[in-house]
């Protein structure tokens, strides 16, 4: 990127309202090039903000109360509620004594109203937690209507048709960063996993420059979608100046009283469902290598929940700790203290199939061996880069039997020594050069297009 050139904006939108270490990573490659970062996200609460993050992001946060669902069930039940008021006005006017009987008859009419609107909801999207899985659209394009950007970069499916109205109107080029296959996730119904996967294929042909978090993902995508396969880019991480990969760190047995005779298995990140976390606890009253212990370092409130599968299995603060997460600039050197860590996500849709994590990466990072379970992307990193062992994790007896086979295996130390020599291929640093190489011709088209535009300009 030619630096005499002037400075190219690129308009993120990304549905998040924490940043995404992805999200981060990529503007801050884009800023160190001289070009700018305005990244439009969500708010915390009903009011929207503007910032600029210590990362040099125009940061513009869309209040909660500006996210207004286009569906037919919700324009329904606003167009049955304009309908309750302009009768209580009509009323209210024509017969004020009775105002006080009126409103009374509003309020019930109203949460009737409420309700219907609930019922249609479940039925509509046949799920309980979640309703309409798109509806960003009208927020982020009044949001960034008076925004800067020479190129409009998406991140993730909920902002794609928001991206593909802005890059039409202005004429710019459009990036998708599809940070999973949206549409397959576990949580949804069948009908908004229908939803999903019908807008992205309708939108995704839109993009200019696709990118994918790994290869399996970008060829499924490249499949289902008709379209080339989408550019490989990692989840990877750059290591804090503060972490020294030589170092001998023991931070995890501080922290639980654990002696220098103990083994350490380390998981790390979100407690939540879905994970195979159930069976990873329970799976420790059953492992027979007796000086193996757990330790979940992590955050999010089914922790609670964990914590008593523990309790009731009797393995609580004796074979299995539960430890807070710690900040980023901290987790390497608290990975490192352990002898392994463990993926055990369950193949419960085909994101978890074909996943990558972050702590896939940050174990990399540390240097720390892996057992993960059998999967094709986990397979690619831990089994054929030798970083570790890929055993199949379906049942809590699975989880026991892979732990005590990892932990027998002799070369545990080759995995240890090809991790500290390899380490450094799976940097966000090589991501980036790969992400900035991709993103090139994309930014060199927008400024073709502004040099066109100008020429039109001085001509007229």
């Amino acid at each position: 990127m030619n630096e005499e050139k002037r400075a190219r904006t690129v308009l993120m939108l990304c549905h998040d309202q924490h940043l995404d270490r992805r999200v981060v990573a990529q503007a801050q490659s884009l800023i160190a090039t001289g070009h700018k970062v305005t990244l439009v996200a969500l708010s915390f609460g009903p009011e929207g903000s503007r910032e600029i993050t210590p990362e040099g992001i125009d940061l513009v946060r869309i209040g909660l109360a500006n996210i207004i669902p286009e569906n037919p069930v919700y324009q329904g039940y606003i167009g049955r509620q304009h309908g309750l008021n302009a009768l209580l006005n009509r009323l209210a006017n024509r017969m004020p004594a009775h105002l006080r009987i009126f409103n009374a008859g509003f309020r019930y009419a109203s949460r009737i109203n409420w309700e219907l609107y609930r019922a249609t909801l479940l039925l509509t999207y046949r799920n309980r937690s979640l309703h309409d899985p798109l509806p960003f659209r009208s927020a982020f394009v009044n949001s960034a209507a008076e925004l800067e950007g020479d190129v409009i970069q998406v991140h993730d499916l909920p902002a794609l048709e928001a991206g593909v109205e802005l890059a039409s109107k202005r004429n710019v080029p459009l990036v998708y960063d599809a940070h999973e296959l949206y549409p397959e996730q576990k949580s949804f119904s069948t009908i908004q996993r229908k939803i999903c996967s019908e807008a992205e294929a309708r939108l995704i042909k839109h993009a200019d420059l696709v990118f994918a978090v790994n290869e399996s993902i970008g060829l499924e995508m490249a499949k289902r979608y008709a379209i080339d396969t989408p550019a490989t880019l990692l989840n990877a991480i750059d290591p804090p100046p503060s972490f020294d990969p030589d170092a001998r760190y023991d931070l995890l047995r501080e922290k639980t009283g654990l002696g220098k005779n103990r083994r350490i298995l380390l998981f790390q990140g979100g407690f939540a469902p879905n994970r195979n976390l159930e069976n990873l606890v329970k799976s420790f009253a059953a492992v027979e290598t007796p000086d193996i212990d757990l330790v979940m370092m992590g955050f999010g409130p089914f922790g609670e929940v964990l914590q008593d599968i523990a309790r009731k299995h009797g393995v609580l603060d004796r074979r299995v700790f539960f430890l807070p997460a710690v900040p980023q600039s901290e987790l390497l050197q608290h990975s490192a203290s352990a002898d392994m860590g463990i993926i055990p996500y369950p193949h419960v849709d085909l994101n978890s199939y074909y996943c990558t994590p972050n702590k896939l990466f940050e174990f990399i990072q540390a240097g720390l061996p892996i057992l993960a379970n059998q999967s094709p992307e986990l397979d690619r990193f831990v089994v054929q880069q030798g970083f570790g062992v890929a055993r199949p994790m379906h049942r809590a007896k699975d989880i026991a039997l892979a732990v005590d086979y990892a932990f027998s295996r002799q070369e545990i130390s080759d995995w240890k020594t090809r991790l500290l020599s390899h380490r450094l291929n799976f940097t966000w640093q090589t991501q980036s050069a790969s992400y900035l190489e991709a993103m090139r011709p994309v930014i060199e088209a927008a400024e073709a297009t502004d040099q066109l535009r100008d020429d039109r300009q001085v001509i007229s």
